[in-house]
């Protein structure tokens, strides 16, 4: 029924594998996107999970006003004998007409996976929600208390489940197996050997190259200068072709939110302080909720650029000003590493399978928000 199998180590051959074999199951659906080429010239690819009907519901401004308080007072007389998850679905149609929108404009969230190498549990569960999504869509069932099928025809959700396939190659296979090996048999491996790799092939970590305008001021730890296995930002800010496939793909389709998944800490990364107040509160709702539902760990706003900037997440919420999460998926692990792939399914399937749906949602309500109140949050409409 399911062509993901996660039960152990997914390598990066069967990962471009099943990704063909899904497109061409859930055709009608699923689609798939070279965004851009690795150091070592491997495809970046992202997949775009979009219902067969677009059914936004569009008005004029004025009849949505109209028509949101005759379905508010409907909901309201009828709450009593709806459950939580019909209330919900009402609420979903409701934010979808959101007033002075760009009626073009399908809301849409971003999902990536993979940005450190050593992280693969972030692999791992993108491609699952992919697999379960498009099923659960394909039987027009629900999935873990979601409408799978209503929130899909309202809200597409992209995926990048390998942004940096050439450290995933290092992790899976060593060095040795890299192009670039004669560059990278140089480099100082933080931690024992090539599966605490977290850079890409050129030795500079993604996750700290994204031009959000804290470049300059961004510290290295000592040591950490010069392209390495970990933490190494590169030479200059975008630098990298993983971290310029991502920034145009997010340039050229305007997501209503970003989720980047990472592996260490069972925690959500957020607002950061170059950002948090522009937002008006809406970040933190939205963190709150997530909060409330599964397990991650909400954390304090991250204060210093000088040590949060230049992540995607960061980069997101600057340039493209919207509201960006930054997930890490399992318990914390000395050094740093990841806990064994075989325990994927019991770390983070279990607690995170839903996350894409729960967000997805979420993408629909931001556009209701921000447009509804186009004065409170000019930061973000300009």
């Amino acid at each position: 029924m399911f062509i993901v199998d996660t039960s152990d180590t997914y390598y990066l051959d069967k990962i471009y594998e099943d990704m063909d074999k899904l497109c061409s199951k859930y055709s009608d659906i699923l689609s798939m996107k070279i965004i851009g080429k690795s150091v070592e010239e491997r495809d970046i690819i992202a997949l775009k999970i979009s219902g067969r009907k677009d059914e936004i519901l569009r008005y004029a401004h004025n009849d949505i006003n109209d028509d949101r308080d005759g379905m508010s007072h409907s909901a309201q007389d009828n709450s009593k004998g709806e459950t939580e998850n019909e209330k919900r679905d009402s609420l979903l149609g409701l934010r979808m007409m959101a007033p002075g929108a760009d009626l073009k404009i399908k809301p849409s969230v971003l999902f990536t996976g993979g940005i450190h190498a050593r992280e693969d549990f972030s692999v791992m569960l993108c491609m699952k929600m992919i697999d379960y999504y498009c099923h659960y869509y394909s039987e027009a069932e629900y999935y873990e208390g979601y409408d799978v099928r209503k929130i899909i025809d309202a809200v597409d959700l992209f995926f990048v489940p390998v942004a940096n396939p050439d450290g995933l190659n290092i992790v899976h296979h060593g060095i040795e197996a890299s192009s670039n090996y004669e560059e990278l048999k140089t480099m100082h491996i933080w931690g024992e050997d090539h599966t605490y790799w977290k850079a890409n092939a050129n030795g500079v970590d993604l996750n700290k190259n994204f031009d959000d305008g804290n470049w300059e001021i961004r510290t290295c730890v000592p040591g950490t200068e010069i392209p390495c296995s970990d933490r190494f930002k590169g030479f200059k800010a975008n630098s990298e072709p993983e971290t310029l496939a991502l920034v145009n793909l997010c340039n050229e389709n305007h997501f209503s939110l970003m989720v980047t998944y990472h592996c260490s800490g069972n925690c959500t990364f957020w607002a950061d302080s170059g950002t948090h107040s522009m937002f008006k509160g809406l970040d933190e709702k939205i963190m709150d909720e997530l909060n409330k539902k599964y397990i991650y760990r909400k954390t304090k706003v991250s204060m210093d650029p000088k040590i949060y900037g230049c992540g995607f997440e960061n980069w997101f919420r600057a340039i493209m000003k919207r509201p960006a999460f930054c997930i890490e998926l399992s318990p914390f692990v000395e050094g740093g590493k990841q806990h064994p792939d075989y325990m994927f399914h019991e770390l983070v399937w279990e607690h995170a399978k839903s996350t894409g749906l729960f967000f997805a949602e979420k993408a629909a309500e931001i556009g209701d928000e921000i447009f509804g109140d186009a004065e409170k949050f000019a930061a973000l409409t300009k």
